[in-house]
């Protein structure tokens, strides 16, 4: 199970580092359903260097404009632990495939979202809630800059990521759902975050997006599917 997890994380850092999302995606759906300690804890700390090292390697192409989702970050992120302090696996499970469900149907009807200053601020805000309680952050940013330049939307969903983690990682020790567990999954996890930050920039960058692209929503999709159906059966 543990080299499965591995694998699955150095693929979704893969293509996150091509794209720019992609981990929380795909990882957060199926190590979800192999141990519950992965979500949220785990994920939040173990992608950590994946965003960093992304912030730094394309910081020239950030939107300034990013601040304002910041902001709403941190909003999303109080609400988000407020909740999953007292969550059960099962809602937790259910935010995450419906939030996977959400973000394909959204990359699939090319539903316009520009960054405004407003748009900023909402996507910020529910990106913070779901990446607290489901660690899910990216499809709302992903959405809003989903027609600007590719430099530009890797760079500044990393980096609003990365300043993200400041506020979520805190706010899930505080909320009892990151502990010593979560920390040793989270250092299992890293060196295949750390692989796929290495494979995006020598290999899969070079792939057109379009083709990465459905491969994911499809494993998205069908994990999430999984996760929702699992409670009823």
């Amino acid at each position: 199970m543990a080299a499965l997890a591995v694998v699955i994380v150095i693929i979704g850092s893969a293509t996150q580092a091509s794209i720019g999302v992609g981990l929380g995606l795909l990882a957060a759906p199926t190590l979800s359903l192999m141990d519950p300690g992965f979500v949220p804890g785990a994920l939040a700390v173990s992608i950590v260097p994946l965003t960093v090292g992304m912030t730094v390697r394309e910081r020239d192409h950030i939107d300034p404009g990013i601040y304002r989702a910041v902001v709403g970050r941190v909003i999303g992120v109080l609400i988000g632990a407020y909740i999953v302090a007292d969550a059960s696996q099962d809602f937790i499970a259910t935010v995450i495939g419906i939030s996977v469900l959400l973000a394909v149907f959204g990359s699939l009807s090319g539903i316009t979202f520009p960054p405004s200053p407003r748009n900023l601020l909402i996507a910020g805000t529910a990106s913070g809630f779901t990446g607290t309680v489901a660690s899910i952050g990216g499809p709302p940013m992903a959405l809003t800059y989903q027609h600007a330049d590719p430099k530009a939307l890797r760079a500044s969903l990393a980096a609003f990521n990365t300043v993200g983690s400041a506020f979520t990682i805190p706010a899930l020790t505080v909320a009892g759902v990151l502990g010593v567990r979560e920390l040793q999954l989270a250092v299992l996890l890293i060196p295949g975050v750390v692989v796929g930050l290495l494979l995006g920039r020598i290999g899969v960058a070079r792939l057109p997006a379009n083709r990465v692209r459905p491969f994911v929503l499809l494993a998205c999709a069908t994990s999430a599917t999984v996760l929702l159906v699992e409670p009823i059966l």
